[in-house]
């Protein structure tokens, strides 16, 4: 009897620890390094120390992101996690670091820090903004950077122009599927009571 209440503790001490620590947000999909090569550090600042170095193309998932513009990510083919600046990660293979096309912003929306509407807001972007187009990743939505924040985010590509405009407009509403017409109603051929 002794033994179990000294094992009830042991037990559930790992419980403790997952509930106390704080959930780290979700972001879907594989991302890939834009530089030649990048620092991953030990912490989310330039100053910290270097734990390898990341190379162009290599995969990556992003664990969690500060709103400095850090990101804490998992080498996906080496056992390594540490930081990155948000800047130069791409959800595109092919993004190099030449500039990307630039896109304007046709009316205010939101910079979300992940691909849905569920994610938090960065900041908002306004009507004519100039921003990078990275790439457009499987939720359908963009991922942009501000070129002079290097700020990278994602909005609705709805909300891009690829030229500048001279006056706002509300992005295209995708439209609902056309409703089919509701088949003819049979009537029913009305039996009379049968007599026994």
């Amino acid at each position: 009897m002794k033994l179990w209440r000294l094992m009830i503790p042991v037990m559930l001490s790992p419980l403790l620890v997952m509930l106390a620590s704080p959930p780290a947000q979700a972001y879907s999909g594989v991302y890939y390094i834009i530089p030649t090569s990048v620092p991953l550090r030990e912490c989310a600042a330039p100053e910290c120390d270097v734990l390898l170095t990341a190379y162009q193309g290599d995969k990556v998932e992003i664990l969690e992101r500060t709103t400095t513009g850090w990101s804490r990510v998992r080498l996906v083919d080496r056992a390594a996690i540490g930081w990155i600046r948000s800047d130069q990660l791409s959800y595109s293979p092919d993004r190099k670091t030449a500039p990307m096309p630039t896109y304007y912003i046709r009316s205010s929306v939101p910079l979300r820090d992940g691909p849905s509407p569920n994610y938090n807001t960065i900041r908002t972007l306004n009507f004519n903004d100039p921003v990078e187009m990275l790439g457009v990743g499987t939720s359908g939505w963009a991922q942009v950077r501000i070129r002079e924040s290097n700020t990278v985010g994602w909005v609705p590509p709805r909300y891009l122009s690829p030229d500048p405009l001279s006056e706002r407009r509300s992005p295209p509403r995708r439209r609902a599927p056309a409703r089919k017409a509701p088949p003819p109603e049979e009537k029913a051929p009305s039996s009379a009571p049968s007599a026994m």
